[in-house]
C-alpha cells in the first residue's frame, strides 16, 4: 500500500481543493486526508501542537503535509522531515516542526529543490507554495516516484527552526507552568505541566487543588477546584483540573468554555500554578 497522505492548514474551509487535486494529478491512487484546514491563521506553534496530537495515532510511513506559512516566498526552508517513526512532514521550516523533535524525534531533513519537485507551470509564483511546493512533493513521494534523497539536500536536524518551548518548576506540594493551548471548540485550556510533575509534588487525581492564573502582576483566576479524572466528575458548570490527552494538566468546565468564562487567553503565556490543598 502506498503511504497516506494527510493534510492541514490555515485556508479555512474548503482551501485545500487544489492541494488535494495537485495530489490526485501526480498519482489518482493517492489517499489523501484533510485534517483540518481551521488551524488559527499564521499561528505556527498551533500547527506544531496540532502535528504534536495527531501524528502518533495515524499510521507509520503516513506522509503529513502541514501549510501554516505567513513567510511564504521568502527564505525560509521548505523542507520535509522523516521522523523516527518512519512517517514524514512536508512544510515551512519556520518552527512547526518544533515538538515533533521532542517525540517522536526526527531523523533528518531535506530541503525541497524546487527545480524537480515542484508543479510545473507554477515557477512565477511565490504564494502558494502549499499548492506548488508541499503538496506536490507530498504527492510524489507517497506514490515513490521519488524517494526521501529525491527530495533535495540534506541539512543538519540541529538547523532546525524552533521556538522555545514553555517549561515548569516543582516546589514543595506546588508545580508551576504556563498555560500553552487552548481546545477551541470546548474552550478547555492545556498547560506545560506533565502529569508526571504533578504527582512528583503529591498533587494527584482525587484531590482539592488551588489554582492561580496570572498574567505578570494581575491574577487571571485563583480558586481551590476539583482535580478529577474528566469533566463529568463535576456538576455541570463546575471548574475542573484533569488530565489532558496529551499528558499535560488540563482545565475546563464541565459543558462550559473556560477560556471565554474567565478572559484567558493562551496566546499571552499566562502563568498557572496549582498547589494541593
Amino acid at each position: 500500500m502506498k503511504p497516506i497522505i494527510a493534510i492541514q492548514t490555515d485556508f479555512g474551509v474548503g482551501g485545500g481543493s487544489t492541494m488535494r487535486g495537485t495530489c490526485l494529478r501526480v498519482d489518482p491512487e493517492l489517499e489523501i486526508y484533510e485534517i483540518s484546514h481551521s488551524i488559527e491563521k499564521f499561528n505556527v506553534k498551533a500547527a506544531a501542537r496540532s502535528l504534536y496530537h495527531i501524528v502518533p495515532y495515524w499510521p507509520e510511513g503516513t506522509v503529513f503535509v502541514s501549510v501554516i506559512d505567513p513567510g511564504v516566498g521568502t527564505a525560509r526552508r521548505a523542507s520535509v522531515a522523516l521522523l523516527y517513526n518512519g512517517s514524514y512532514v512536508v512544510t515551512p521550516d519556520n518552527g512547526t516542526l518544533t515538538q515533533l523533535l521532542r517525540s517522536p524525534g526526527i531523523k533528518a531533513v531535506r530541503t525541497i529543490d524546487e527545480t524537480v519537485n515542484r508543479l510545473k507551470g507554477t515557477e512565477k509564483v511565490s504564494i502558494f507554495h502549499g499548492r506548488d511546493l508541499f503538496a506536490y512533493c507530498a504527492a510524489k513521494l507517497a506514490s515513490g516516484i521519488i524517494d526521501f534523497e529525491g527530495v533535495g539536500p540534506e541539512y543538519p536536524v540541529y538547523e532546525i527552526v524552533r521556538y522555545i518551548e514553555p517549561g515548569y518548576t516543582c516546589t514543595s506540594g506546588a508545580v508551576t507552568g504556563f498555560i500553552t493551548g487552548i481546545m477551541r471548540t470546548f474552550g478547555n485550556l492545556e498547560t506545560s505541566i506533565p502529569i508526571s510533575a504533578a504527582e512528583r509534588t503529591d498533587i494527584i487525581t482525587g484531590d482539592e487543588v488551588r489554582v492561580n492564573i496570572s498574567s505578570g502582576s494581575e491574577t487571571l483566576y485563583e480558586r481551590v477546584i476539583p482535580y478529577r479524572a474528566s469533566f463529568g466528575w463535576v456538576q455541570e458548570g463546575e471548574d475542573v483540573l484533569y488530565n489532558s490527552s496529551d499528558g499535560v494538566l488540563g482545565i475546563g468546565i464541565n459543558l462550559g468554555n473556560f477560556a471565554q468564562k474567565y478572559g484567558i487567553d493562551p496566546e499571552e503565556l499566562p502563568e498557572i500554578t496549582v498547589r494541593k490543598e
